[in-house]
């Protein structure tokens, strides 16, 4: 099919910020997201912090649904308004949106406060983010869910943009949601020793890196096929240029040592862009801030890239790690940095360490133009995304 694909909207929720343009400035600016969890249920923990959203405001009629619901509508809604989806018919938009966990913090509280008569049918699964999109935004063409750990956003992506090209739609919305913050999930990540324990948060790339801090957030994008969007006029923004998805399936939680599977989805990413590696002006690492993650990503980025010294920085640093929604709140910060020419920093990485061989975006950020970004996520189980995003 001719003329590829375009985003012409997107929105986010995170820590940072209650939408897109919030989310950027406080991004720059550099704010440190973490609170204190407070609470009898939290007292079992040493200092335990996340990143929450906690500027969203919940529409009334949302108040009694699962929180990762909540800020997805909030995300989509800003997306479908940017992207004027109202002027496409209803049955030619689709949805690929999800989360890693569903709502699981509603399944875990059950009985008590707001989900005292609890729809679990209606919450709890993966795909419920979407089917409250289509019920809220009206729209009636096929949906998917892609549940796939910390990758669930770029897969989510790369789905929609299949199903645009099969011609199943002329509009995708398409994204990933999460709030998980509850003590049986903390504790999980706490046992496993990969929780953060700096006063300023994780240290991406850092020597002193130890780990993540948890948070919650949304991200949806417009994907269209450029044809139908400039039919209609629609607010062409950049155009999805390439996509890959992969897994090495090493092991539950940790990465193969190599980093091969990583240097053949961005490979599989950098042909179906038709692009060079020397064509990528900066790149989203996944940037966990555990030292294997950071490691093993960082020696993948070489062997792919090289000494052609693309700009790469881990924003999670400064949004938290969003789990299920990590993959597409970064894709847009990717597409937001190609849109204004201002790469984002890592936050608080003041020692690199020499083993990460990466052009590093240290504090303050970078004023850059460039013509293609490339974003990262991996998940548990080995699940790996790569997109690509151009000018167009």
């Amino acid at each position: 099919m001719s003329g590829g694909i375009v985003v012409t909207g997107w929105g986010m929720v995170t820590p940072l910020g209650f939408n897109s343009r919030f989310t950027w400035n406080a991004l720059l600016e550099g704010i440190n997201p973490f609170n204190p969890l407070r609470g009898p249920e939290w007292k079992g923990f040493e200092a335990p912090r996340a990143a929450q959203a906690l500027e969203a405001w919940i529409p009334q009629t949302l108040i009694r649904r699962d929180r990762s619901l909540q800020l997805a509508a909030l995300a989509a809604e800003e997306a479908y308004d940017q992207a004027e989806l109202s002027k496409v018919p209803a049955d030619r938009i689709g949805t690929t949106f999800s989360s890693s966990k569903g709502g699981v913090v509603s399944l875990l509280t059950a009985g008590s406060g707001p989900y005292e008569s609890w729809d679990y049918l209606s919450d709890y699964f993966p795909h419920s983010a979407g089917l409250l999109l289509r019920q809220r935004l009206g729209f009636s063409g096929p949906g998917l869910s892609v549940s796939s750990a910390c990758s669930t956003g770029i897969g989510s992506i790369s789905m929609g943009a299949r199903m645009l090209q099969e011609g199943e739609c002329d509009a995708v919305i398409t994204g990933s949601t999460e709030s998980s913050i509850h003590p049986l999930i903390y504790a999980g990540f706490n046992n496993m020793g990969v929780f953060s324990r700096q006063w300023e948060g994780p240290t991406a790339f850092d020597l002193k890196r130890d780990g993540f801090l948890m948070g919650e957030g949304a991200a949806a994008m417009v994907l269209e096929r450029e044809e139908s969007a400039k039919k209609r006029k629609a607010p062409i923004q950049v155009r999805l240029s390439g996509w890959a998805l992969g897994a090495d399936a090493y092991h539950p939680f940790e990465m193969e040592p190599k980093g091969q599977v990583i240097v053949s989805v961005i490979r599989k990413a950098l042909k179906k862009a038709k692009l060079h590696s020397w064509d990528i002006g900066y790149i989203n690492a996944h940037g966990t801030a555990t030292q294997l993650n950071d490691r093993v990503e960082s020696q993948a980025i070489y062997k792919v890239f090289g000494d052609k010294k693309s700009w790469v920085s881990s924003t999670k640093g400064s949004t938290g790690h969003l789990l299920g929604a990590a993959g597409s709140v970064e894709a847009v910060l990717s597409v937001i940095a190609l849109k204004e020419g201002v790469l984002p920093e890592t936050r608080n990485l003041n020692f690199p360490d020499p083993q990460c061989r990466i052009r590093h975006v240290e504090t303050g950020g970078i004023k850059q133009r460039v013509k293609h970004v490339l974003s990262l996520s991996y998940g548990f189980g080995g699940q790996l995304g790569a997109v690509i995003f151009s000018h167009v």
